[in-house]
This record gives C-alpha cells, structure tokens and sequence, in this order.
C-alpha cells in the first residue's frame, strides 16, 4: 500500500538564508513604495497567498487585496526572488537540513513511498529556492502556496495529486507530514495526516510543543529509526503499541508529563484528530 510523505521546504529541507523574506520585501518596496516592518514569526509556516494578504494589510491598513493584486505582487516576487536565491548561495547561507539527502535516499528506495512536497511556496518559488540544494529529482508530485490561502488547502492538494499521478486512493492515515512549524502540524492534524515537526527550523518553540506532533527531532542526523517507526516501515523496537509514543523525548507518556509537568492542552493534542477540537482555543 503506498504511502505519500510530504515535506516542508524552507527549515525542513534547506535554509534559503533569507532569500524568500528578502524577495518579499523588496516586492512590497518596488509596488508600493514601502517596506514592511514584521516579525519573522508572522510569516513562518503560512502559504504565500495568506503571506501577500497580510503585507498588503500591513501597509494598507487592513485593506484585502483584489485578485488583480495578489497576481501583480506574485509576478515581481518571482521576477525578485532568483536573484535573492543566488545570493543566498554566493554570500555561503544557503544549505540543507542536516541528514536531510541521507534520509530522502533512504526513502527513496522504498518502491511503496511517495515523496512530495508540501509548502507554502507558489510552485515555482519551491523550484527556485530548492534547485541549488540537488534535492529536486526526489519529489515527484507537490502542494504549493498557490493552491490555497490555508496549509490544509495546500496538504489535500498535494495529496488529490499523488492520487492522480500514481492512480491510487490514500488513506489519510497513510499521509504524513514534516515540517518546522506550529502550522505544519496544526494543519496536518486538520486534515487527519500523521505529522513530525523538526525543532531547528523556523517554527516557535512553545508554540511547536503545544501543538504536540507524534515526532520531534532536531534535524535528520540521529538514528532515523525513529523516523522509520513512525512511517511504519520498521516494528517499533521496544513492543509499545502506536500511538503510546511522544517521540523522540520519550517512549512512555506518563515519563514524559511527570519530567515536564503536565500540560492537559498537549496531552489532548496527542489524541485528537482536528486543533479546533480543544476546547482552550487557538494557537495560531
């Protein structure tokens, strides 16, 4: 049964070294005369239609833009951002998630996984930014920040396309999604897809741990038996039944909660399927 695996790109797959932000405010500069002032936080973790709409708010007073604009600050941001990639890679910032090419290797020698992309990057924005990292070849299908304003729009997107492609039907427990933010998972969990979040990326630390993915790592340099466990491609090596892990901290939840302190929000989040099931609100 094939299983699709979908990743992130700016944090989990490379670190672009600022191209896409830079892109993004020399487009807000060169069509509205201004530059932006925002946090990094604001923008990690959204699609780049959702990321256009609130810098169009910001120096237009909460004003949405129209369709016409949302195409005209796309078109220059792709016209910028080239540029902003090759800088990246000239000034020596641009480079991969450590571990990150030995574990798509290993995947990729499994006839059963499919591996995709699923960014908030328009779709030739992700080319753009991922060429320079060689890693391009070993995804064949994608969701791209052009399907939707929402990450949920963007996972079920690349999910209709891997169906299509490969002319299967997935489950959605078959789905699962690597990211870096809150949103990655939050997301994933909406549409019901499995989800790990890397901790070295661009996400927020309480807002990552409150989200409560069912794998966090650093990057992909320890032992990817864990990742394995978790796509269900080894047997878990201790005989503690799916679903009882919070991973990689710990193997045994009660372990984890008495080291911690117990967090009720985190502890829902672990078993249930959809974010706006907690009854104490949004983390967004």
């Amino acid at each position: 049964m094939k299983k699709l695996v979908l990743f992130d790109l700016d944090g989990t797959l490379v670190d672009g070294g600022g191209c896409g932000r830079r892109a993004l405010e020399k487009t807000m500069q060169e069509l509205y005369g201004i530059t932006p002032k925002f946090e990094f936080v604001l923008t990690s973790g959204r699609t780049d239609l959702d990321i256009f709409s609130l810098l169009y708010g910001l120096i237009k007073k909460g004003k949405k833009p129209t369709a016409a604009e949302l195409k005209k600050m796309q078109k220059k941001y792709l016209e910028i951002l080239p540029r902003e990639v090759q800088m990246s890679v000239r000034n020596k910032k641009y480079h991969l998630v450590n571990g990150v090419k030995k574990f798509l290797s290993l995947l990729a020698k499994d006839k059963d996984i499919i591996l995709g992309l699923g960014t908030g990057n328009l779709e030739e924005g992700a080319r753009l930014k991922l060429t320079p990292s060689g890693l391009e070849s070993f995804f064949t299908v994608g969701g791209f920040g052009g399907d939707g304003h929402t990450r949920e729009d963007m996972l079920r997107a690349a999910v209709k396309r891997a169906e299509k492609k490969y002319k299967t039907k997935l489950d959605p427990d078959n789905v699962f999604v690597i990211g870096d933010t809150h949103r990655d998972i939050v997301a994933a969990k909406n549409c019901g897809f499995h989800n790990a979040v890397l901790t070295t990326g661009f996400g927020e630390p309480q807002k990552i741990q409150r989200a409560a993915a069912e794998l966090q790592a650093r990057d992909y340099t320890k032992d990817l038996s864990l990742f394995c466990v978790w796509l269900r491609l080894k047997t878990d090596p201790k005989g503690v039944k799916r679903g009882r892990y919070i991973m990689p901290a710990t193997a045994i939840e009660h372990v984890f909660f008495s080291r911690t302190g117990i967090d009720e929000d985190r502890l829902k989040m672990l078993r249930i399927k959809k974010y706006e099931d907690l009854e104490s609100g949004t983390i967004m």
